[in-house]
């Protein structure tokens, strides 16, 4: 039997602490179950989660020379902490974070030149604390093998499924995704769920946002960069070394995003056809649209719309 350590640290949050007795426990094999799920704290004591309760765990630190795989959960100061549970003394076992539990997996030093993820949200103060992890922003979740990084809560079901049809096959997943509901495996990254970017309500004139809103006013046109530039009175390399000066990004990447982003919301709001989407979105033909849509978001459009709609 796969033995798993959770381990709940001060502020824990409820839902990613619940997640691995929720799904391994579920993984059976002829009638028998794959997986043992330990919660502990590091003292034994109970610790207050980010909701209105606290938890009391069935042990301490000493459940961790037990495990095969620990489990980081977020907590409330992942972001600033170092790494309480001293990681670096398991790395002979599999290590797992769910979203921000990823710092303090980092804050180890396990992660030093790997890949990894975390919740979007967190993903530029992460690279900033840790620039020898090579960071995978989009990413639902990144497996090196030995250690397994998730973004946020609905990711770490999708690492969660990964693990089990990795340990035990696809069937046993497939067992596990039918009596939790929970898809083996979903689509597409990060980015299908973040905001779109807003832009300055009123930007200095000549500025990178005021070259987007104009930009976005006319995102269903055919416009090369020496448009842009003759509109702003500037030749295309100032436009360009401005631009890029202002938002770290190319002209024609920003626009590209910008119009990904008016499909999303056509998608999400109407019943248009996809060609007609691309257009309205500045895009010359449908496959131009399936193109850019899949590398920036990971779906096809039709996807998308199917899982994201609000569309009658």
């Amino acid at each position: 039997m796969h033995r798993i350590v959770v381990v709940a640290l001060p502020g824990v949050f409820p839902y990613e602490l619940g997640i691995p007795a929720r799904f391994f426990r579920a993984a059976h094999r002829d009638g028998e179950p794959l997986y043992s799920v330990t919660t502990c704290t590091l003292d034994g004591l109970p610790v207050p989660t980010n909701a209105d309760f606290t938890v009391t765990p069935a042990s301490d630190r000493r459940a961790l020379d037990t495990a095969d795989t620990i489990i980081v959960p977020p907590w409330s100061a992942a972001e600033t902490s170092d790494d309480p549970i001293g990681l670096a003394e398991f790395g002979d076992r599999r290590i797992v974070s769910y979203c921000t539990g990823a710092f303090t997996v980092a804050a180890s030093g396990l992660l030093d030149g790997k890949e990894a993820t975390t919740h979007w949200c967190s993903s530029d103060e992460f690279v900033r604390r840790f620039p020898l992890v090579r960071m995978r922003e989009d990413e639902l979740f990144v497996d090196t093998g030995r250690v397994l990084t998730a973004a946020g809560a609905s990711a770490a079901v999708d690492a969660t499924m990964h693990l089990i049809a990795n340990d035990f096959g696809a069937a046993v997943a497939a067992t596990v995704s039918q009596v939790t509901l929970a898809a083996p495996h979903r689509g597409g990254g990060q980015r299908q769920f973040v905001a779109r970017p807003a832009v300055a309500s009123s930007p200095t004139v000549g500025s990178a946002s005021d070259i987007q809103t104009w930009l976005i006013s006319r995102i269903d046109e055919p416009l090369s960069l020496t448009d842009v530039a003759d509109r702003f009175g500037m030749s295309v390399r100032t436009l360009t070394r401005r631009f890029r000066a202002e938002t770290g990004r190319t002209v024609g990447d920003w626009f590209a995003d910008a119009r990904v982003d008016r499909a999303r919301e056509l998608l999400e709001t109407t019943d248009l056809l996809v060609d007609d989407v691309a257009a309205r979105s500045g895009f010359a033909t449908g496959a131009a649209l399936r193109k850019h849509f899949r590398d920036r978001i990971g779906l096809a459009p039709q996807q998308y719309r199917s899982r994201f709609t609000q569309a009658a």
